[in-house]
C-alpha cells in the first residue's frame, strides 16, 4: 500500500515516541542501578545530574553516527573515512564522559573516588555498546528509507508511462470514430463487427477515464477482463478460439481492486500462448472467495525460441512493482516457467468497498 503525506506523519510520530520510552526506561534503569549500587551515597546529593549528563553523551553518540555519519559516510561506501570520524566521535565521546565524571560528578555527588582509568574503562565498554547499537539502526534506517524511495520513484515511473500512453490518443477523435464504425456496422446488420466495436470501446473508456482512480470496483475490472477476453476469442479462428478456457466464480460484486492490475497476466497468456504450429491450450480463471482473489493462468509454450521483443517482460515487470507498492503482505505471486507451459497463481487480499 502506497503510504499517503498523513500516513507517513504517522509513522514519524510513533518512530519518535518509541525513541523516547527507549531512552527514558534506559535511564530509569540507569538510575535504579545507581541509586541502588553505585559509588552514588550522598545523601543531600542528586543523582540525576550524572545520568543526565551520561544519557546526553550516549544520545549525541547514538544519534551523530546513526543519522549523521551511517547516510552521509557508510550507506555511500566512503568506508574509510566512515571509520575515521566514527573513531573521533567515539573517542570524544568516550573522553569527554569521563572528564565530566571525574570532575563533576564523583566529586559532588559521591563519597567515594573512582580511579579514572577505571571509569574510562567502564565508559569506553557502555559506550563500544552504544556505538554498535547506532549503526545497526542507522543501517535498517537508511534501508527503509532507501525501500521507499525506490517504491516512489517505480510509482512515478508507472504513472508517467500511462499518462504517456493517454497522452498518444486523441480520446474525441478515438470515441467518434469508434462510434462511427458501430453505426455503419449497424447500419450494415454486421452484428459481429459491431459487437466488436462496441467491446472495444468499452475497453479505451476504461483505460483512459475509470482507470485513473487508485481504487476500482472489481465487477468493472471483472467486466474489462471479460470483454478482453471475448475479443480474443473473436479474433482466433474457431478451433483455436475453443481452446481458450475462461471462468469466474464467486462473489466479486463488494470488493475492489487496484486498476489494470490483472491485465498484464491475461495479456501475456494470449501474447504468448497462440501457437498456430500445434494445438495449444489457453486457461484464464478468476476465483473470489473470503475477500481473496486467486488469479490462475496457463499457457502452452511455443517449441521454438523466439528472439525477444524489444518490450519483453516488460507488462509483468510492472505489475510485479505495482503489486508490491500496492499490496505489501496482502498478496502472492507464483510464476512457474520450468515446464512446457508458463503457470502464473495470483493471490490477492481484497478491501470492501466503502
Amino acid at each position: 500500500m502506497i503510504q499517503r503525506p498523513g500516513e507517513r506523519t504517522k509513522i514519524q510520530y510513533a518512530e519518535w515516541v518509541v525513541h523516547v520510552l527507549i531512552w527514558t526506561s534506559l535511564f530509569a534503569y540507569l538510575w535504579h542501578t545507581a541509586y541502588t549500587l553505585g559509588p552514588f551515597r550522598r545523601q543531600e546529593g542528586s543523582i540525576y545530574g550524572p545520568l543526565l549528563w551520561s544519557a546526553g553523551f550516549n544520545v549525541a553518540l547514538f544519534y551523530g553516527n546513526a543519522c549523521g555519519l551511517v547516510p552521509w559516510l557508510f550507506y555511500r561506501q566512503h568506508y574509510k573515512k566512515y571509520i575515521v570520524w566514527a573513531l573521533l566521535l567515539y573517542a570524544a565521546v568516550v573522553v569527554g564522559n569521563t572528564v565530566v565524571d571525574q570532575l563533576y560528578s564523583l566529586s559532588l555527588f559521591s563519597t567515594e573516588k573512582e580511579p579514572f582509568g577505571a571509569d574510562i574503562i567502564l565508559n569506553i565498554q557502555s559506550k563500544t555498546v552504544i556505538l554498535s547499537l547506532s549503526l545497526g539502526y542507522g543501517l535498517t534506517r537508511q534501508w527503509f528509507e532507501n525501500q521507499k524511495r525506490q517504491q516512489q520513484a517505480a510509482k512515478a515511473e508507472l504513472t508517467t508511462q500511462l499518462k504517456y500512453l493517454k497522452a498518444q490518443i486523441n480520446p474525441h477523435f478515438l470515441f467518434n470514430t469508434l462510434n462511427m464504425a458501430y453505426a455503419s456496422a449497424t447500419k450494415s446488420n454486421d452484428l459481429v463487427t459491431a459487437d466488436i466495436v462496441e467491446k472495444l470501446s468499452g475497453l479505451m473508456r476504461y483505460v483512459l477515464y475509470e482507470s485513473n482512480e487508485d481504487t476500482v470496483s472489481l465487477e468493472k475490472e471483472i467486466q474489462y477482463i471479460d470483454d478482453f477476453v471475448s475479443l480474443q476469442r473473436q479474433r482466433l479462428s474457431p478451433e483455436l478460439a475453443s481452446r481458450v478456457q475462461y471462468r469466474v466464480e464467486g462473489s466479486w460484486q463488494q470488493h475492489t481492486v487496484a486498476p489494470l492490475l490483472l491485465i498484464p497476466f491475461i495479456e501475456n497468456v494470449f501474447k504468448h500462448g497462440i501457437i498456430l504450429s500445434r494445438q495449444s491450450a489457453i486457461s484464464v480463471s478468476v476465483q473470489v472467495s473470503d475477500n481473496r482473489l486467486i488469479l490462475e493462468t496457463k499457457n502452452d509454450k511455443s517449441l521454438h525460441t523466439r528472439p525477444a521483443e524489444p518490450n519483453s517482460g516488460v507488462g509483468l515487470k510492472n505489475a510485479r512493482e505495482r503489486l508490491l507498492l500496492l499490496y505489501p503482505n496482502q498478496h502472492s505471486l507464483e510464476i512457474d516457467d520450468s515446464g512446457s507451459s508458463f503457470h502464473v497463481r495470483l493471490q490477492l487480499e481484497l478491501n470492501p468497498k466503502p
